[in-house]
């Protein structure tokens, strides 16, 4: 038989804990030093302090008012259990007495040497237990006496409160709320015999959270540069009404041997009950807890369901997780039904008395942390008067309101009485995050390329597209456009603001004085880092953003060391709509030199030089109004005979593009802002091993740094291994093929254009790589020459108006494109001239008779001697000798030598006036032996047609400007 009849924590305590009475003698002392923090009426309420501790879960079918009040109830009761544990134990019970030497007895059921059922236990002390018993144990619905008078009405689990209870002192006092572990621990009101209450959310014999809200407190809607992440990303309350086993914490000692506890026979020896109960000291099997469990809510089906029982306003922080699960696990226990509770947790305190002593002493806390009253502060703190981390309805602490008036004092005195420097507000928010959020509200965060890219909503997205196609339209007219004129408007403001700030103009974005605001900002930047030393956690909160993004953004070198020597990580991103960015991604944006020095901090804390963003969708800016409709003057067809064979002039990329989303390196290389910072922060990316050749939108780091006009980032990128030659798609070809498009000549001049062109060539690019042309399904194979001139002709503006008619800025740009496609196609020429002298070499030379045209095919060698002829004879790649084209062009042959194509009447004549003449006069003598008498005869024809003046009536637009320049109507025949 086991004498463990009472539980040892219970031996000498008093009604709630274990408090002396002592401190009942030093209240009225405090009272007079709190200076009236506490009504006068209400006074004698705190001669005896709360020192209550309990335990929690629903309760059972009979109260056990009802058993101490109605003799025939608690037979019947008595009955019932008897009946209930007979059929569960399979044992005879009986109704026994039983009587310990130092005066205690016992009651009631007694079944295997084991109270079990309901009965009464009165010890030697005057404490008394009727209720029900379950191993020993008190375990279910009970009343607990004291000798005093104190009672206490409700569940026990393991003999420990748990659940709903009401506790009634002597002094006529009374609790009525939630328990855990024989602690106050959830919703519940203490009220006083003049009728006041304090009312909230409790943990032992202090308030935690209040009902109501304390004045001074900020919110994050105070500031709109910040409060829409608040508004998309908030913590949502829906988890609070998931089932009790969701949202358990994980092990983190999870261990092997630990699947042995799971088992009864590894854990405790068989029927230890018998002579041990001792369930502090000792494990509970998975067996015996759900024993225990089923016991205990053995009625909880039969419960009503209550609903609303937590506010829409509540939000579940980390620290109140634990508090909000207990109350749903106790949700369907009728106990709180007569007093409301789900009217605590909705914050609604109209439905109680009037404010209770300790409710105000938890305000007056609150309040004086903000005001700077430190002694107030300590006398409530050494007497225990409040809770250090007692919050109002918002979830605001003293701690947090002592960081918004940057009282560095208070805060030391609030950490050194065990405040939680991370505890988090209602909107997640700590007290670094606030103080972060109020340093760095007063300054503009540095405009950033990383960001311009990516719209808050809709309607910017909307505003970005149509400046985008304000500002192509203003190109395509040859208007002058200054670059910054082609950001988006949020963009460019912010960069004005950010210079005139740099410029020391004296004002904040808010129109602030910034000399009125140097004596906060510095007492915040003290405050920030004493939390950061006192242990404040920079991953700890996420709203409106990580701490390092903060000083990141805001190019703050020094707080940016400070955060990752406190442990801020490097791999925390932006939410999904903002692009998921990292710091890294922020600092290698930034236009300013403490960019370079943020991202050389942030790679040598081991940051991702190649961590993707989440915008593998977004289209570039330059790249908005790309056409893959038809364009007048180029045709797609007849791709296949001549675009085919490029593959044999062109070695494949060894380097396979991986495409997603940007990578720092891709953020450096699409800079337009300083192009010095931007190559130096590519060069510190490229020391740490950043990918080369990743694609994002289309574009490599090569082709966006040449989109850019960063030549110096090209240089760069080139002699660290870009591959000039990476096939890119979205319409953007190759490198070759950015340095020729129109859309980005504005950031070079002519000669600077040609240059970037011949250091691609030199670094490797080959111009006769093949180019998917055109969109959708209406694509073409050419080269980047054939891509120059795709996009020549989508300026409808400066393509297809006369000479005569083009403004004079006009006619410039019109010049400057010409005369960067006649090096174009000198290049293709000789990069075919180059690689058939090659094939030359290795004797895979092109005989003649295999570059005429379809009317001289019945003229060709015997078809035995075809077949055995090696491929590359055989096919060929076509295109004008002239000006390189391949595509959209009608290819004739010259007549004489059929080695040479021309596309127009102006190619042909210029090309046999400074190119071909010579070379065809040789092949023509080479080849005179193969050449028949016919072929002779039609040679000699076309000699005398190439000789004759071409006619002018033959152009479409006269004019001397454009004699060397094929004419439109050309361009409309094909291949």
């Amino acid at each position: 038989m086991s004498d463990t009849h009472r539980p040892v924590s219970q031996i000498g305590a008093s009604p709630e804990g274990g408090h002396e009475s002592s401190e009942t003698e030093v209240a009225p002392q405090i009272l007079v030093k709190l200076e009236g923090i506490v009504e006068p009426s209400a006074q004698h309420s705190l001669d005896k302090p709360n020192q209550e501790e309990g335990k929690e879960e629903p309760e059972r079918k009979n109260s056990a008012e009802d058993l101490n009040g109605d003799d025939a109830l608690v037979e019947s009761d008595t009955q019932q259990g008897r009946e209930e544990l007979a059929s569960r134990w399979d044992v005879k019970e009986d109704l026994e007495t039983q009587q310990w030497s130092d005066g205690s007895s016992y009651k009631g059921n007694i079944t295997m040497n084991l109270k079990l059922g309901i009965g009464e236990f009165i010890w030697a002390n005057g404490e008394s237990y009727i209720g029900e018993f379950y191993k020993d144990h008190h375990h279910g619905k009970g009343v607990y006496t004291w000798p005093d008078g104190s009672k206490f009405t409700g569940s026990f689990y393991l003999s420990r409160k748990e659940g709903y209870g009401t506790i009634t002192f002597t002094d006529c006092r009374k609790y009525q709320g939630l328990y855990k572990s024989d602690v106050r621990y959830g919703p519940g009101f203490e009220t006083y015999s003049d009728g006041c209450q304090d009312v909230g959310i409790w943990l032992g014999h202090h308030l935690i959270r209040l009902c109501t809200a304390v004045p001074g407190s900020v919110s994050i809607s105070s500031f709109p540069e910040f409060c829409h992440h608040f508004k998309e990303n908030g913590y949502s309350n829906e988890s609070h009404a998931s089932d009790p086993e969701e949202g358990q914490e994980e092990d983190p000692f999870e261990y092997r041997y630990k699947i042995l506890l799971l088992e009864d026979s590894f854990t405790l020896p068989d029927k230890i009950y018998c002579y041990s109960s001792d369930m502090d000291h000792l494990p509970i099997t998975p067996t015996l807890h759900t024993e225990f469990d089923h016991h205990f809510y053995r009625d909880k089906i039969h419960q009503e369901q209550s609903s609303n029982v937590i506010s829409a306003s509540m939000h579940c922080t980390n620290e109140m997780r634990k508090i909000y699960m207990h109350v749903n696990r106790h949700r369907n226990s009728p106990e709180h039904l007569n007093w409301d509770m789900s009217a605590i947790m909705n914050d609604d305190r109209e439905k109680f008395g009037s404010k209770g002593p300790g409710e105000s002493v938890a305000e007056q806390l609150i309040m004086m942390a903000g005001d700077g009253s430190c002694e107030t502060i300590s006398t409530i703190l050494r007497h225990d008067l409040a809770h250090v981390d007692v919050s109002d309805n918002c979830g605001q602490t003293a701690l947090h309101f002592a960081t918004i008036n940057g009282h560095n004092t208070i805060i030391n005195l609030l950490l050194d009485n065990g405040a939680d420097v991370n505890k988090s507000n209602d909107e997640g928010l700590s007290a670094l995050s606030l103080c972060l959020m109020l340093h760095y509200s007063t300054k503009s965060f540095w405009p950033n390329v990383a960001e311009r890219n990516l719209p808050a909503n809709k309607e910017e997205a909307n505003n970005l597209t149509s400046d985008c196609s304000e500002n192509e339209s203003s190109v395509s007219n040859g208007k002058d456009i200054d670059k910054n004129n082609t950001m988006p408007p949020t963009y460019k403001e912010c960069a004005d603001l950010a210079a005139d700030n740099q410029n020391g103009s004296g004002l904040d974005h808010q129109g602030l004085d910034f000399t009125s605001n140097r004596h906060r900002n510095e007492n915040l930047n003290s405050t920030m880092k004493l939390l950061l030393l006192r242990g404040a956690d920079p991953n700890m909160c996420s709203i409106p953003m990580y701490g390092l993004f903060f000083a990141t953004k805001a190019a703050d070198a020094n707080t940016v060391q400070l955060l990752l020597e406190c442990g801020a990580r490097t791999d925390v991103r932006l939410f999904t709509q903002y692009g998921s960015l990292t710091p890294l991604h922020i600092a290698a944006a930034l236009p300013v030199a403490e960019g370079i020095q943020i991202t050389e901090i942030l790679l040598h804390a081991a940051s991702d030089p190649n961590a993707s963003a989440e915008d593998e969708d977004y289209v570039y800016d330059q790249d908005r109004l790309e056409s893959t409709s038809s364009v007048l003057g180029f045709s797609l067809k007849g791709g296949h005979d001549s675009g085919l064979p490029l593959y044999d002039y062109c070695d494949r990329s060894p380097h396979v593009p991986e495409e997603g989303g940007r990578t720092p390196l891709h953020v450096a290389c699409e800079r337009e802002d300083n192009y010095k910072f931007a190559k130096d922060t590519i060069s510190l990316l490229l020391a740490h091993s950043a990918k080369r050749n990743t694609l994002w939108s289309g574009h490599s780091p090569l082709s966006l740094a040449i989109a850019s006009g960063n030549d110096l980032a090209v240089k760069e990128l080139l002699a660290n291994g870009a591959d000039p030659n990476l096939a890119l798609n979205r319409g953007v070809g190759s490198a070759l093929c950015a340095a020729v498009n129109i859309a980005y000549e504005k950031k070079r001049t002519l000669p600077a254009r040609i240059a970037l062109v011949d250091r691609l060539i030199k670094a490797g690019a080959n111009i006769l790589m093949p180019i998917v042309i055109g969109g959708g399904k209406r694509t073409v194979l050419g080269t980047a020459t054939d891509y120059a001139y795709y996009k020549f002709f989508q300026d409808k503006r400066i393509a297809h108006t006369p000479y005569h008619a083009l403004l004079p800025e006009e006619r410039d740009i019109y010049n400057s494109r010409k005369q960067l496609l006649e090096h174009l196609g000198t290049l293709t020429r000789q990069a075919a001239i180059m690689k058939e002298k090659e094939w030359e070499k290795e004797g895979k030379v092109r005989g003649a008779d295999v570059h005429r045209d379809a009317k001289t095919k019945g003229r060709r060698k015997d078809t035995a001697d075809e077949e055995n002829a090696p491929l590359s004879q055989k096919i060929f790649f076509k295109y004008c000798y002239q000006c390189g084209r391949s595509v959209g062009v009608k290819l004739t042959p010259c007549l004489r030598c059929y080695c040479v194509y021309t596309c127009c009447k102006q190619c042909k004549k210029r090309s046999w006036d400074e190119l071909h003449k010579d070379e065809c006069r040789q092949l023509s003598g080479k080849l005179s032996g193969k050449i028949s008498a016919s072929k002779g005869t039609r040679s000699q024809t076309a000699k005398t047609l190439h000789t004759e003046k071409d006619p002018s009536h033959h152009e479409l637009r006269a004019n001397s400007s454009r004699d060397s320049f094929p004419s439109t109507f050309e361009n409309y025949s094909y291949n």
